[in-house]
């Protein structure tokens, strides 16, 4: 990491970097606080952080609200236990919620603990990797002077809590594979939990968490205890929830949201097949008629679908998935609304689980690839606007936080999305650079080169991405609001690959990772 001159300590970094070395020179609190180049970044940061809040606040008074948001909201008010999302961040608010009804508290609060993820991302970063000043100041930037966070974090949705629990979670592996310690397998198994109850993402998480295990110095049997303990940590959860659900659908289901994806992502090939009906199961046939009719009635220049990234049939009133639910159940509050989308869930899982079954190629091509191109070039969709264009909220969202009226307004509703109009495209080149160096390190064999450790951290991070895009693709809405931690992770090891050309001549690697 670049240092100031004057600091000529035998054990600055200025020095070590010219040695191999088993250990940090400094332990990782004195690092931040006694090296004077740290310190100060910290500080500017903090002071930053803190203008830049408060600025916002005053362009942006109100929080930013979807429907996502009434639903968090509805399952306190009408003191459920499930709901179509996971309850974790519904408590987070509550509990926030009773030590004072302010949005701007709310609202402060998840900035902080995301900004908190992130400074311990940013040092851990420069602990481990030594990166040059250029790629600090560029990192140091985009994390702590970029209006993404503050946006992301003005939101009444669980995506700031989530960033900042995933976050914490890679930064623990990166520690495991450096100096692994008892404590770790407990905290990593903890924090995967705790984000599994915020969002079901955190599903695949274990996964990730294998991956790490593995590759670390932990013995095998601690590799498998680490793993197991955070499946262990998550399963009363899947199971209460799945016990709730059934207690008011009568299907122990353990999210039935998953139900209407899947029904969704086969829909998107229905035109490009051929479907008999007779040999469909019999609970759905009925379902396929109203598949049929929408698509007898609509025509296809009434079908876009670029509107909707992937989730065309969930969200359009009319396609098919809401008149079908609707005809069946009346819904009249959050209660009902839950019981209609729980009741209908398992039989759209079923349809559409038997359709791409059987139309594996169709899906492949109509739905699979359009996600693909969504996941490299994500849609702005919440950053495009502040509360969907609308001067005003629901009742819940007005009587939780006390508003006298339910108008609110900002200095634009959409400034966001121009601020923002060019991330899509940098997360896309930033996946094409990082996929490209990847691959022509391995047919180099530039990757000889890299210290153990940094091959290690190279492939948990590459396996943390890969296991993301898969999921993505298939199993959820791809918005550029669920990248957020991938494209963290994306520009910070881009900006460290692209260092390492002009370092592979030297004798010793210390400059991009420790030995």
């Amino acid at each position: 990491m670049y240092q100031p001159a004057n600091i000529s300590s035998p054990l600055s970094p200025v020095n070590v970097r010219n040695q191999r070395v088993k250990t940090h020179p400094y332990p990782f609190f004195d690092f931040i606080f006694k090296i004077k180049y740290n310190k100060t970044l910290l500080w500017v940061l903090v002071a930053g952080s803190i203008i830049q809040f408060g600025v916002f606040k005053l362009l942006y008074p109100y929080p930013d609200f979807i429907s996502d948001s009434s639903s968090y909201i509805d399952t306190n008010l009408y003191q459920m236990s499930v709901n179509l999302w996971p309850i974790g961040y519904s408590k987070f608010i509550l509990f926030i919620h009773n030590i004072s009804h302010s949005d701007t508290l709310l609202i402060g609060i998840q900035y902080l603990l995301l900004q908190m993820s992130l400074i311990y991302f940013f040092y851990t970063f420069l602990y481990f990797y030594r990166p040059a000043k250029n790629t600090t100041i560029i990192l140091y930037i985009f994390l702590f002077f970029n209006p993404l966070f503050l946006y992301l974090s003005n939101c009444v949705l669980s995506d700031a809590l989530f960033a900042a629990l995933t976050i914490v979670f890679l930064c623990q592996f990166l520690w495991i594979l450096y100096r692994p310690t008892l404590s770790m397998v407990l905290i990593q198994a903890l924090i995967i939990s705790l984000a599994f109850t915020i969002r079901y993402t955190a599903l695949y998480y274990p996964l990730v968490a294998l991956v790490g295990l593995v590759i670390s110095r932990y013995k095998p049997s601690l590799k498998i205890v680490g793993f197991l303990l955070s499946l262990a940590l998550m399963l009363p959860f899947y199971r209460y929830t799945q016990l709730k659900t059934k207690e008011v659908t009568g299907t122990a289901e353990f999210s039935v949201f998953g139900g209407w994806q899947i029904a969704n992502n086969a829909l998107y090939m229905y035109d490009h097949i051929q479907v008999d009906s007779n040999l469909l199961p019999l609970d759905t046939k009925e379902l396929d008629r109203v598949v049929r009719d929408f698509y007898k009635k609509v025509p296809k220049e009434y079908r876009e679908f670029d509107p909707f990234p992937g989730t065309y049939f969930i969200k359009v009133p009319y396609a098919v998935l809401k008149p079908y639910m609707k005809s069946k159940y009346s819904v009249n509050n959050a209660s009902d609304q839950f019981l209609a989308w729980g009741k209908v869930s398992p039989i759209y899982r079923k349809y559409g689980t038997y359709l791409i079954m059987q139309h594996p190629g169709a899906f492949m091509r109509y739905y699979l690839w359009l996600n693909t191109k969504n996941y490299f070039v994500p849609h702005l969709e919440k950053f495009g606007s502040y509360n969907v264009l609308s001067t005003q909220v629901t009742t819940a969202v007005q009587n939780w936080f006390d508003y006298i009226v339910p108008d609110i307004h900002a200095v634009s509703a959409t400034a966001q999305g121009k601020i923002f109009y060019i991330y899509p495209m940098i997360f896309m080149l930033l996946n094409v650079f990082y996929i490209a160096k990847m691959i022509i390190l391995s047919i180099t064999g530039g990757a000889k080169k890299m210290s153990l450790y940094f091959k290690k951290t190279l492939f948990f991070i590459s396996s943390f991405l890969i296991v993301n895009f898969v999921f993505s693709i298939l199993a959820t809405p791809v918005v550029l609001r669920y990248q957020i931690v991938p494209f963290i992770i994306l520009l910070a090891y881009s900006l460290l690959l692209l260092e390492f050309p002009e370092n592979q001549n030297q004798t010793d690697n210390s400059k991009i990772v420790l030995e």
